[in-house]
């Protein structure tokens, strides 16, 4: 059988047509080097080198023979970069779940970043809502979510890349309309629109917190998986909402959006799974990190919130943020 080690000691011969000068070179003594080299030719049937006391010359079937084994090297050395390329998450295969909303916001910046920078990784998205996209990363069929954090965070692992308040969406021909902030109290004769705690609890709590902290509890009227579909309602005149800052890139003409005093904030996370071993998830993790500092950088700090009136207790939450 022929080893690598073999073609190695050929190849040395034939680029030095000296087997002392090529034993030197390949640190063993020559009478070794001769004996393989014999072997290698026995084993393929053809004589590769003319030797002579004088000089050692390649034949024609070693000429080609050479020409060969240099694609078996190249294939090689191409598998070597390919196998450290992979293993430092610089090429692969990444499978990225996202919810919608995050298409508003930091989604388009990590992937357009990302794949600039590992163009040879090859990322899919697809679209979920947030408590199907964590059972997919538990289950291996996704290997990062951009999402909301789920409820049951066992066996995931997280990063916050992204955060941003909630604020009010309204019909455009709302009483409160035409004011420019508004607190959460103004809502508490309004129904609301709401995401379902089972699709996003941790937007959920945040809404309800927000509005028990005012002295009220939302009376919800609408539950709708999305927040576009959230602010369509809202625009049919359905009710009232809360929802991410980001959502006003909509742009709808039938609703207006109202910042709210002491507004909550909600926290977008890169999710995985702690058993997952794909090397490309660390370098998409740090790559939305690096996106989020740099967007946080650029954003002009905004001005102090006017006083509400009254001292209001934090909205509660049930998770720890990273």
């Amino acid at each position: 059988m022929i080893e690598l080690r073999h073609l190695t000691y050929f190849r040395t011969v034939a680029e030095t047509l000296h087997f002392g000068r090529a034993a030197e070179l390949l640190h063993i003594s020559q009478p070794p080097l001769t004996r393989q080299i014999a072997a290698l030719e026995k084993e393929l049937g053809v004589q590769l080198f003319d030797r002579s006391k004088r000089s050692v010359q390649l034949t024609e079937a070693g000429k080609h023979f050479y020409r060969d084994t240099a694609e078996i090297f190249h294939a090689l050395e191409r598998a070597r970069r390919n196998a450290v390329s992979t293993g430092a998450g610089n090429s692969g295969a990444l499978l990225v779940g996202f919810m919608m909303s995050t298409a508003y916001n930091i989604l388009p910046s990590v992937t357009r970043h990302y794949s600039a920078a590992y163009p040879e990784v090859d990322m899919r998205l697809t679209e979920h809502v947030p408590n199907l996209l964590a059972v997919d990363i538990r289950e291996g069929k996704r290997d990062v979510g951009i999402m909301y954090r789920p409820e049951d965070c066992s066996g995931l692992d997280s990063r916050t890349i992204f955060s941003e308040p909630l604020v009010a969406v309204l019909p455009k021909n709302h009483r409160l309309a035409t004011r420019e902030k508004i607190s959460a109290r103004d809502l508490a004769d309004d129904p609301f629109v709401s995401i379902p705690r089972a699709i996003a609890p941790v937007v959920y709590d945040l809404i309800v917190n927000c509005c028990v902290a005012a002295g009220f509890r939302p009376r919800i009227k609408l539950e709708a998986n999305l927040q576009q579909t959230i602010v369509n309602l809202v625009g049919e005149g359905l009710g009232v909402a809360m929802v991410p800052n980001s959502m006003q890139a909509m742009h709808l003409e039938t609703t207006v959006f109202k910042p709210l005093v002491d507004a909550p904030v909600v926290d977008v996370a890169v999710i995985w799974n702690k058993d997952n071993r794909n090397p490309c998830i660390q370098t998409f993790v740090q790559t939305a990190e690096e996106v989020w500092s740099g967007l946080k950088n650029t954003q002009p700090t905004p001005p102090p919130s006017p006083p509400s009136g009254r001292t209001r207790r934090p909205a509660l939450s049930r998770f720890s943020k990273n």
